[in-house]
């Protein structure tokens, strides 16, 4: 019996070979991209899978009442141990790590290297696997190190590194500090624990001993604020059950100023990576979800259409099969089993499709597409499910209408009206009508968005600028001289119109922070403002716009303590105007907390100028106060930023290199450009419009290869009509006009759905942003036009072939 479901099911595909293949294609369609989907979403839930009792690893956090104090994904430096010590009961570990980086040499050879300065517990806590070594004791001592095969490989030529040394330059009066190999680890897959503002560490150094910084161990003082803080509970124990114990840690041993504006929370490391930045990767994984289940759903209501369509070829089958006994169950099963040797078939070109687009789709969405011959056994099983599943919906409907038709009607050859008329199909017309027009209307609002996005005037000019990490960091009046003095070389270059010394560049908020008391308020309560340090050529470089006063000093000598505000920071502050707050004198409160280098700025700033708000980080946020300290003051820098003069950038860069080489030859050249850097800040975004523009071509084609079955099927059953129109004087014109008329309708209705739903979906989307675009109704009414023009066009191009046969020929036809 199942042999004869198959071969009646092949031949009913291969006698209708125009439907057959419509229904393959559109299915093809929506497994291929459900595939890549699914694969991807697969990869980004399982970031974070490989750490050992995941379910019990948190990050620490600081959630700060004024945001301005600290960052939210670091924590004081002494709290997670604080936390194992006092409260072994409720905690069973701890990890700290305090990222940096710097150059590495290994003799005459020098590399930058991303590094953690950590606790021990990195392998026993976390379980990462070690290739070399001994991987109950990773760290044999403080002077010892652990790094990744890749690393090993990279600085020693070789992945078994152990008992090798290298030297690590710190930031204090350029002295390094040797380390020997202790441990290599198995490269180590994306994580949030290794894994700091999408920067991975594979380099790791005791943090008991490390003299990277001159202000000394940042895991030690309770005003470190900067640490990289991971606890893990103990079985049962939940994040809840922690929140009192923090409290009281804090108020042992914290200053009030932290006791009073620092809430420490907990969150899950299993689900961090979806949820960090707002969200973003989880916002993303709905988004591609709801498009691929939108490209299925069509391709499913496609084969639904065109089944219901074309059933009345089958009519006669089946009345002579329930004549001959056949059960409504058996008629059911064949029309289910057509289904899905049909969605097998569509599996088997998707499989080959998925190959094809694989490359392609792991450029749009910025990760790795495995091969489906490195399927494992889940992702067979999911897709095996996935092609049931469209071909049991698929089939399931047409199953049930078709079988339980009247027994005399269908030897007959009639369909009854109530199973299967005009009416479904128009409504999963529209249904599909509906779903193209949500994902066009949104893609095109992703791409308007985006394009605001690159074309906006940010307040600087991101330009042919090019962004030098500032090695070797020495943080000393000597390291700030030295990198003046290449600085003033770099400028003599002709392909240098600009440079200057900074500690961040725009492409995000500042992680400093100073506490200044508002003019004629010194009693009352200090504003915590955003800050970092620059020297007197970065507005100039950046193209910042002086709205009062100077970039620091301009004749190029140092005046002490002076700092430039936003015109957010002259508000909040209580300014009167940019040019009240010139030359004013701003007090601070005495046991700030320290800068990056452990400094604190001087109790009285001068204010030398104010600059024009301009965009320090990405659109979601709004423009906050910010005060520049400068580079000379504050004792820290990271990156030397330069302004090009020419275009010929792979010249210009060569040259710049060669330069740097000559005057810093112990330091190596990285770089990237200023534009660069901005895209990355919306690599989300940017994937999300690829995505969302590739699913709509997907979506359109679905939705007119559907179209275009229908009305191909409807042509040939009312020929003799057309024919019948044509004798009594009806023109190609009126013809065309009939069965326009009747998907314009259809199209009209799907807007009128289509269009709030799109306006809400969007609309939320954008809510994302401080920096948005208004929404039109351009985009909805284009959307309505392209769609009906080439449903017109579709269905001209074969009204026009029908109407212009003979009408004798059609009339005679049977």
């Amino acid at each position: 019996m199942l042999k004869n479901y198959f071969t009646i099911a092949r031949r009913h595909l291969f006698r209708h070979k125009l439907f057959s293949l419509i229904n393959i294609f559109c299915i093809a369609i929506g497994i291929t991209f459900s595939m890549i989907i699914g694969v991807y979403i697969l990869r980004q839930e399982g970031v974070n899978g490989e750490i050992r009792d995941l379910s019990n690893q948190y990050i620490v956090k600081s959630n700060w009442k004024v945001k301005e104090m600290g960052l939210d994904i670091t924590t004081l430096g002494p709290l997670p141990k604080t936390m194992k010590d006092e409260y072994p009961a409720l905690v069973a570990n701890y990890y700290r790590f305090n990222p940096v980086a710097t150059v590495v040499s290994v003799g005459v050879n020098r590399f930058k290297e991303n590094i953690a300065i950590c606790d021990t517990t990195l392998v026993s806590m976390y379980g990462f696997p070690v290739l070399f070594g001994d991987k109950q004791k990773a760290f044999t001592n403080i002077n010892s190190a652990v790094i990744t095969e890749s690393v090993a490989e990279q600085l020693f030529g070789l992945k078994n590194a152990v008992g090798k040394s290298f030297d690590m330059l710190t930031t204090s009066n350029g002295v390094s500090q040797s380390y020997q190999i202790s441990a290599v680890l198995k490269d180590i897959p994306q994580n949030s624990v290794t894994g700091l503002m999408d920067t991975m560490f594979n380099v790791f150094v005791p943090t008991i001993g490390n003299n990277y910084y001159g202000g000394g161990d940042p895991s030690q003082g309770w005003t470190s604020i900067f640490e990289a803080g991971r606890i893990e509970l103990m079985p049962g124990v939940t994040p809840q059950q922690m929140v009192q114990p923090f409290r009281q840690t804090l108020a042992k041993y914290t200053k009030k100023v932290f006791r009073d504006n620092l809430e420490v929370q907990l969150t899950p490391v299993k689900d961090y990576y979806l949820k960090k930045n707002d969200g973003a990767v989880q916002k993303m994984i709905v988004a591609l979800s709801f498009i691929a289940a939108f490209i299925l759903l069509m391709a499913i209501i496609n084969f639904v259409n065109i089944n219901i369509a074309t059933s009345s070829y089958r009519l006669k089958e089946i009345g002579l099969r329930k004549v001959f006994g056949s059960l409504k169950t058996q008629l059911i099963i064949q029309f289910i089993t057509e289904a899905l040797v049909l969605a097998l078939i569509a599996a088997s070109f998707s499989v080959v499709f998925y190959e094809l687009l694989r490359n392609l789709f792991a450029g749009v969405l910025g990760t790795e597409l495995v091969s489906v011959a490195q399927f494992g056994l889940v992702k067979i099983l999911l897709l095996f499910i996935l092609v049931l599943l469209i071909g049991l919906i698929s089939g399931i409907y047409p199953a049930f209408v078709l079988s339980s038709l009247n027994t005399t009607h269908a030897v007959r050859g009639k369909i009854d009206s109530s199973k299967g008329g005009s009416a479904l199909r128009k409504t999963l017309l529209v249904v599909q009508f509906s779903l193209a027009i949500v994902v066009f209307v949104s893609a095109i609002v992703v791409s308007r968005q985006m394009a605001y996005i690159f074309t906006k005037d940010l307040g600087y000019n991101k330009e042919q600028l090019l962004i030098v990490d500032a090695l070797p960091k020495r943080w000393d009046a000597i390291g700030i001289q030295r990198m003046k003095n290449v600085k003033a070389q770099l400028m003599r270059m002709p392909e240098v119109r600009s440079a200057s010394l900074s500690f961040e560049i725009p492409t995000r908020k500042p992680v400093g922070q100073v506490a200044v008391f508002p003019p004629g308020n010194a009693n009352g309560s200090p504003v915590v403002l955003a800050t970092f340090s620059a020297d007197q050529d970065y507005g100039s470089t950046f193209g910042l716009q002086l709205v009062a006063g100077t970039f620091f000093n301009q004749s190029g000598s140092f005046i002490p303590n002076q700092i430039v505000l936003n015109e957010s920071s002259v508000r909040a502050l209580g300014f009167e105007s940019p040019a009240a707050a010139i030359g004013r004198q701003l007090r601070q409160p005495p046991n700030l907390t320290p800068g990056p280098n452990g400094q604190v700025i001087q109790p009285s700033l001068t204010v030398a100028g104010v600059i024009r708000d301009y965009n320090y980080s990405n659109l979601q946020e709004r423009i906050e106060p910010i005060v520049i300290a400068q580079t000379e003051d504050l004792v820290a820098y990271r990156y030397m930023n330069l302004r090009l003069s020419t275009r010929d950038f792979p010249n210009a860069v060569e040259n710049i290199k060669k330069k740097w080489k000559e005057l810093l030859p112990e330091a190596p050249f990285e770089y990237a450009f200023m534009d660069d850097n901005f895209q990355a800040l919306y690599r989300s975004e940017t994937q999300l419009r690829k995505a969302t523009n590739i699913a709509t071509v997907l979506n359109l084609i679905v939705v007119f290869m559907g179209i275009f079955g229908v009305v191909a099927f409807t042509l040939t059953k009312r020929s003799k009509e057309i024919a019948m129109r044509k004798v009594l004087g009806a023109d190609v014109k009126s013809i065309l006009s009939l069965f326009v008329k009747e998907y314009l309708w259809l199209i009209v209705i799907a807007s009128a759905i289509a269009w709030p739903l799109a306006y809400m979906i969007s609309n939320k989307w954008l809510e994302n942003y401080a920096y948005k675009i208004d929404q039109t109704v351009w985009p909805y009414l284009a959307v309505f036009a392209f769609i009906l023009a080439t449903t017109v066009v579709l269905i001209s191009a074969q009204c026009i072939k029908a109407a212009v046969v003979s009408p004798v020929k059609s009339l005679r036809a049977e």
